[in-house]
């Protein structure tokens, strides 16, 4: 059952040695971790068991939770299987063998199967520990995997009544489809942000068999990594500038079709938007489908609809705003020549969607959602422009400044640049982690919470190809910031008072 936190990390963020591994927020259901010291995130990266040990949660689809893992234990157990087997826990059958196959493609011989559990009320996948980081890969990078409150019901063994979970669902969709200025019946919920981009890549590749799809501009790192895993191959245009433009031409006046185009508006972590009336102008033509995806921005701020055919969500973010939730959505657009199609292919996808108590608790959260995205609209820019003047500032990246003539493209009346930015300090080989250190800030993973969370980006989500990052112009000293619902003046001084110690 959720339990009330007791600590507030709005008002009092964990940010310092002794917090490593506190969740964020205090909740057995926290979808971030505190990460206080620039040593930890290293030791993160390169499998510090005494740092492992310290978490206490992390990012659902780069950790398994505690009581997951006591799930997991208890399938094997029911199961009789060996010390040499490992398993992994889905919501449901198709979900399960979606990994069985993505994992025998990518093993030879080993024995995977799946079996239905817990009365069938879940299904499983079990490998052999030689095979694991095979499975690591399909959890992180697909997002389907059991949720903490569902594992929590199955270990209970409660007898739930779904109706509540069902009716929140439909509330939801309705919320994102008046949200976007679309219909309800053309928005499906996944479990996670993730999951919805995957069910999407598979529509496509199943439309359209044997075509590549188009990265469009630097992207958040799993959705490039999720094309190159399946599917007939990823074309990666990395800038948003118009030689991207050019590029995204000379492959379809070449004459090969396309699966599908994927962008971000605007991307995360370089906070540039792709220019989607030109995209557009490319590929309507030619019916290729444009994917794009508006969480960072928010569908408050902007209408992508004007030009994408399909737009993910990660509900997790601001939509949830608290952290404590994971869920993911795809809106078709209504007036989108594959609408039809589109749609039929999705349901298909869809499952069961969000497990019903975690639906229940987004509803909730999400009730002051308009809310949260005007503050930050506010309090962003206001500290953008106080660090873009800053003596140890060397750039500040924000979609204000970045391609704005794209974003301005789909900016809604009112609409503001949302709440995210990323930051390279000056002298960075001997500022960042000093001043990370000492922010008096949450610092850890995700982002859109009511609370400000830092993490250095380009470690946490590229640590294994940082030179690769830096060849694209993404520094391995980037630091993102997620601005939440503190007042403007508290961030500053927060912010003040980490940069006087590199001064």
């Amino acid at each position: 059952m959720d339990q009330p936190s007791s600590r507030d990390v709005l008002t009092d963020p964990p940010w310092r040695t002794e917090d490593l591994g506190l969740p964020l927020p205090d909740s057995p259901y926290a979808v971030s971790v505190s990460l206080p010291n620039w040593h930890h995130v290293i030791g993160y990266e390169e499998g510090d068991q005494n740092i492992l040990r310290s978490l206490r949660t992390g990012y659902p689809r780069f950790f398994v939770s505690r009581i997951i893992k006591e799930l997991e234990s208890k399938v094997l157990l029911s199961l009789d299987a060996s010390k040499t087997k490992q398993c992994l826990v889905f919501p449901g059958l198709a979900a399960a063998r979606r990994c069985q196959d993505y994992m025998i493609q990518r093993t030879d011989g080993w024995e995977i199967e799946v079996e239905e559990v817990l009365q069938g009320h879940a299904s499983v996948v079990l490998f052999p520990n030689d095979i694991a980081d095979i499975a690591a890969k399909y959890w992180r990078y697909f997002g389907e995997g059991i949720s903490v409150r569902q594992a929590e019901s199955l270990l209970a063994a409660k007898d739930e009544n779904k109706e509540p979970g069902i009716n929140a669902g439909k509330e939801i969709r309705e919320k994102i489809a008046s949200d976007s200025d679309q219909n309800s019946e053309d928005v499906f919920l996944f479990p996670s942000g993730m999951a919805a981009v995957a069910a999407t890549h598979r529509v496509l590749i199943s439309m359209s068999p044997g075509l590549r799809s188009v990265q469009f501009d630097f992207p958040y790192v799993d959705v490039l990594r999720l094309q190159q895993e399946i599917g007939s191959g990823v074309v990666f245009l990395p800038s948003a500038e118009k030689s991207s433009i050019a590029s995204l031409e000379d492959i379809v006046e070449g004459g090969e079709s396309l699966c599908g185009v994927y962008c971000e508006v605007p991307s995360n972590p370089l906070l540039r938007s792709a220019d989607l009336p030109r995209i557009s102008s490319i590929l309507s033509p030619l019916g290729i489908p444009l994917v794009v995806d508006d969480t960072v921005a928010t569908n408050l701020n902007v209408n992508v609809f004007k030009y994408a055919d399909l737009v993910t969500t990660s509900l997790t973010k601001y939509y949830s705003g608290v952290g404590d939730v994971i869920a993911g959505a795809v809106t078709v657009n209504r007036d989108s020549v594959h609408r039809d199609r589109l749609n039929a292919l999705l349901a298909e996808q869809q499952g069961d969607g969000i497990w019903h108590e975690d639906a229940v608790v987004l509803r909730q959260n999400l009730t002051d959602y308009k809310e949260r995205v005007m503050r930050v609209n506010e309090t962003t820019p206001q500290l953008v422009e106080w660090l873009r003047d800053h003596d140890a500032v060397e750039r500040v990246w924000y979609p204000k400044y970045e391609t704005r003539e794209n974003y301005e493209a789909v900016r809604k009346n009112g609409g503001g640049f949302s709440g995210l930015f990323s930051i390279l300090l000056k002298n960075p080989e001997n500022n960042s982690s000093v001043f990370y250190d000492s922010l008096e800030l949450c610092k850890g993973p995700s982002l859109g919470v009511k609370f400000t969370i830092v993490c250095p980006y380009t470690l946490l989500a590229h640590y294994e190809e940082l030179d690769w990052c830096e060849d694209l112009g993404v520094s391995r000293w980037l630091l993102r910031v997620s601005v939440g619902q503190e007042s403007y003046e508290y961030i500053r001084g927060r912010f003040e008072k980490a940069l006087e110690n590199i001064i």
